[in-house]
């Protein structure tokens, strides 16, 4: 996949189940996912570092969304980076058939319950990025 914004990005997801033969120093948990390999269309990554008090709500939070998809998603994933010298990361991959799915979909109810965790301060670290299909 590439990535849209910084087109020089390149990132490989691996949906298969099976064992890697790739090497990457950054090791991904599945915590949820409802996310089908065989998708069309493009990937929009979010990571979000928050402090103790806010992880809980965040976890039950992203639980919530993959477990209830809306019909403008394809499937979602939420991952913990396992790292043992960094706080909690936790990840959202949610795919989408098109950019228009996917910019409705953060006008969406379901995506506003994230707000509050994609403002950037001292309590929260967030990144996002979409990334496209090279094929």
């Amino acid at each position: 996949m590439q990535a849209s914004v910084h087109s020089n990005k390149l990132a490989l997801f691996d949906f298969s189940n099976e064992t890697t033969i790739f090497k990457s120093p950054v090791k991904l948990t599945v915590l949820g996912e409802k996310l089908n390999s065989n998708y069309n269309g493009i990937l929009y990554y979010q990571s979000f570092q928050v402090d103790n008090d806010h992880q809980e709500v965040l976890y039950n939070t992203l639980n919530k969304i993959v477990n209830n998809s809306t019909s403008l998603i394809n499937g979602q994933a939420f991952l913990e980076v396992d790292s043992k010298a960094e706080s909690t990361t936790l990840v959202l991959l949610s795919a989408a058939n098109d950019f228009d799915d996917l910019m409705a979909w953060k006008k969406s109810d379901s995506f506003k319950q994230l707000d509050s965790f994609t403002r950037r301060d001292p309590n929260n670290t967030y990144y996002d990025e979409v990334y496209r299909s090279e094929m």
